[in-house]
């Protein structure tokens, strides 16, 4: 049975998804998709609070719309290789983004790297992000999310955030 998240820490990821601009909709009803309890759709997220493994499945999924350039963001859909095309999925870039999301909020990264997630995948990245080993790291460089230096965090020397969502 899925543990649900911490409400603390979905309450901060929604307050933080409002504040960079991410929209969403919270609802009852069932919502299916790669991830339980949440669903890119049209560019927003779908959320049934109730069936959220965790708050890093949140920060996961936003973090697909944060690396879409802005003329992508609104066709975004569950698929994001389907909506928007392969070439603009970002996956190595997106875990790193929900990794400084959740150290901006102060989220365990256990909170991103549960054991429920990445197809069994989980421990090696807490692994590799815990050593400084920042995957993804010149994809956001790129994009213009993070600058070329680091500063210093909970976690240590983390990489410098400039802007939440791709200009």
């Amino acid at each position: 049975m899925p543990v649900q998240p911490h409400a603390d820490y979905l309450h901060q990821t929604l307050q933080f998804l409002t504040a960079i601009g991410i929209p969403y909709q919270l609802t009852s009803a069932s919502v299916t998709s790669f991830l339980p309890g949440v669903k890119i759709v049209n560019g927003g997220l779908l959320i049934n609070p109730a069936q959220i493994i965790s708050a890093g499945d949140l920060l996961h999924e936003a973090g697909h719309l944060a690396c879409l350039p802005p003329s992508h963001r609104s066709l975004a859909n569950d698929n994001i290789a389907d909506s928007v095309g392969e070439a603009h999925t970002y996956e190595m870039g997106v875990i790193l983004w929900s990794v400084l999301a959740a150290d901006h909020l102060q989220l365990p990264l256990r909170e991103v790297f549960h054991d429920q997630g990445y197809k069994d995948e989980a421990s090696w990245l807490l692994q590799e992000f815990t050593e400084g080993n920042y995957i993804g790291l010149p994809l956001l460089q790129w994009m213009g999310i993070v600058a070329h230096g680091t500063s210093i965090t909970e976690h240590g020397a983390m990489p410098t955030v400039l802007r939440w969502l791709r200009a």
